[in-house]
């Protein structure tokens, strides 16, 4: 009995290796790619995308022998059957295609993002001037931030506002009347107002430290250094209907500069 028992015991423990075994050899990856017919392609430039993995034969199942940085400049001279660039990194390797581009492109400047997005720009500011026409009878359109993007100036000198997440949003508010004054050379916004009967001038920064599209900071109360360069800010548009009507050549004119 016992031997039948321990018979049965070592009958189980095999079918079980067995079936592991099988189990094993459907999981595991293949040794060898499942392509290795190339295409050969006249030598041409490429780029590696981040941590771009370079492998000696082309199978993603194959060790890695290096991965490159982004931007690293690589020459592609074929194509296999499955997806891989044949390149040239003193010796023939290969790299997946989807971690090739076969150019550079910059990130967009808000500028160029506002170009891309004119009608929504547009659309966003003429809102915003709605909203201000009760008690904004002109406004000026100018970049003081230094981001290519023009500020709407209310007439009083107490608003402005920016073009950020397509929306407007407020980056200066005052409770009294200031005039400003811009530094094209200098990129520099100062402000004049009067305070008990004294003349007081500010120079400002953009200050992203408290809020995502940022706000003017008060950085000195010396305006000396860029008065030279500097011309007080004209309220030279009209904010009635034609104008706003208008607005979308207004702004492109001025993103085109």
């Amino acid at each position: 009995m016992m031997k039948n028992k321990t018979f049965l015991q070592k009958c189980k423990t095999g079918i079980t290796l067995a079936v592991l075994t099988a189990v094993v050899t459907l999981i595991k990856p293949p040794a060898t790619a499942l392509a290795f017919n190339v295409t050969p392609i006249q030598m041409v430039e490429m780029y590696a995308t981040s941590a771009t993995p370079v492998y000696a034969v082309p199978d993603v199942y194959s060790p890695v022998v290096v991965y490159l940085e982004r931007f690293t400049n690589v020459r592609v001279f074929g194509i296999t059957d499955n997806g891989f660039y044949q390149v040239d990194l003193n010796g023939t390797y290969y790299i997946p295609g989807p971690f090739m581009v076969s150019q550079i492109e910059p990130e967009k400047t808000e500028k160029q993002k506002a170009l891309d997005n004119l009608e929504d720009f547009t659309a966003a500011y003429r809102m915003q001037l709605e909203f201000m026409e009760s008690y904004c009878e002109d406004f000026a359109l100018i970049d003081v931030t230094g981001d290519g993007v023009p500020e709407i100036f209310d007439d009083a000198g107490r608003e402005i506002y920016t073009y950020y997440d397509e929306r407007p949003v407020m980056i200066y508010y005052s409770d009294y009347p200031v005039t400003f004054y811009y530094s094209k050379n200098d990129n520099k916004l100062m402000g004049k107002y009067t305070w008990n009967k004294k003349e007081i001038w500010e120079v400002y920064n953009k200050d992203v430290s408290l809020l995502p599209w940022g706000q003017f900071k008060c950085i000195s109360t010396n305006a000396a250094p860029y008065k030279g360069h500097a011309v007080a800010v004209s309220r030279e548009y009209k904010n009635d209907a034609e104008t706003r009507a208008d607005l979308y050549n207004i702004l492109k004119k001025i993103l085109s500069l």
